[in-house]
């Protein structure tokens, strides 16, 4: 299914929008603004001030249909994966969405025209549901091979490079300012840059 030829791509914060329009779900629902610049973790009820069962509240909010959809794309995201399938690379949709987003998911990379040939849904963080069958672990996406990968999660960049040897983009976000990285993780600005960048196949 991939293979070295495959780029692996995140979703959420590398594709899309996902942090912004969270804090405008956090405002509309709890009425707590937070500036982007300030969301200094990954741990988002930190982040954001919440509790667990507040946090769970949003993050259902947020993965409904109608709210992924309306996500908005990040600039030069969809211009670079089509320059990638022309070349011949093939683009591997690694998301750690739950796997009951997977149809809205690819319903708004098709209306964004973001071109890619496999969508894993992944427990990268393990908040996957027991019940859920269509979603792969970690350990499982190790067994397969990228060429570069491109996330926006330190944890995730840093499993990638570490347990799978394979170079990584970070894309350069508030929530990953960690001075020192994995040899086999570079940081980029943006998709630009990313563009720039790629090894060769």
């Amino acid at each position: 299914m991939t293979s070295q030829n495959t780029i692996y791509v995140d979703m959420d914060d590398v594709l899309c929008h996902t942090g912004r329009h969270l804090l405008t779900l956090l405002k509309r629902e709890f009425g707590k603004q937070v500036a982007y610049e300030e969301l200094a973790t990954f741990d988002l009820g930190q982040a954001y001030g919440l509790q667990s069962h507040e946090l769970d509240y949003l993050l259902d909010i947020a993965h409904r249909p109608d709210e992924l959809l309306s996500m908005q794309p990040i600039d030069d995201a969809q211009l670079v994966l089509q320059q990638w399938r022309a070349a011949g690379y093939e683009v591997a949709i690694v998301t750690g969405r739950p796997p009951t987003a997977t149809e809205p998911s690819r319903e708004w990379l098709d209306r964004h025209q973001m071109p890619y040939q496999t969508f894993l849904s992944v427990d990268k963080y393990g908040r996957f549901s027991t019940e859920h069958t269509i979603g792969i672990t970690l350990a499982e996406l190790a067994t397969r091979q990228f060429c570069w990968a491109i996330e926006d999660s330190l944890s995730m960049a840093t499993y990638v490079a570490q347990e799978m040897n394979t170079p990584v983009a970070l894309l350069d976000r508030p929530w990953n300012q960690a001075t020192a990285l994995h040899p086999q993780i570079r940081r980029y600005q943006d998709w630009h840059q990313i563009a720039q960048a790629l090894p060769s196949a």
